[in-house]
């Protein structure tokens, strides 16, 4: 007998077959360009929108502040051992660690920071159940209370995880993105 699919193997199912047509990208891109930039746009805006929503459930299950707004590409740059080391809080020791993107910041060719709130919208309205994924993990890796001890091996351990399912999250929305688009084709 097989194993019952988890809930995360479920929402995952679900959002591998919430087709993301052309007219959701032009929707994204305020119908400002055509299909194809509207597309090339729109895939690049979901992808970050997806990683902007884990990346905020982690500081909220972490009780860290907002995310902080977006800077160049020097930034991208791994912390040094030193500026780990010299960080004087949790919270700016992952400030250092947190995930970043070139499509993340003020170098990104394609999208901007005030296209953020439209996309993670979008997601959150299309695809509910990928906040709930990253939500329920965290709460899961912390227990409900958020009691379990907080370092910065834990930090790490979360930021892991967050990895892990953002790659797992995107992987289901490109799974059947060529047919979605050729489907939808103008």
């Amino acid at each position: 007998m097989a194993p019952l699919p988890s809930d995360m193997d479920t929402e995952l199912e679900k959002i591998s077959k919430g087709c993301v047509t052309i007219a959701d990208y032009k929707l994204l891109t305020n119908n400002d360009v055509t299909w194809f930039i509207a597309s090339m746009i729109g895939r690049e805006l979901v992808r970050e929108s997806v990683s902007t929503i884990g990346l905020l459930e982690l500081r909220g299950a972490l009780h860290f502040g907002p995310m902080t707004p977006w800077r160049d590409r020097n930034f991208l740059r791994p912390p040094t051992e030193q500026e780990l080391g010299s960080a004087s809080s949790l919270e700016q020791y992952y400030e250092l660690k947190e995930p970043k993107s070139i499509t993340r910041s003020l170098d990104s060719l394609m999208i901007m920071e005030k296209d953020i709130p439209r996309g993670v919208a979008f997601i959150d309205g299309r695809f509910p159940g990928i906040r709930k994924i990253f939500k329920e993990k965290f709460e899961k890796m912390l227990g409900k209370s958020g009691k379990m001890v907080m370092d910065r091996k834990t930090v790490d351990r979360m930021i892991e995880e967050y990895s892990a399912i953002d790659k797992k999250i995107r992987d289901a929305i490109e799974k059947d993105s060529f047919e979605c688009l050729v489907q939808s084709y103008p």
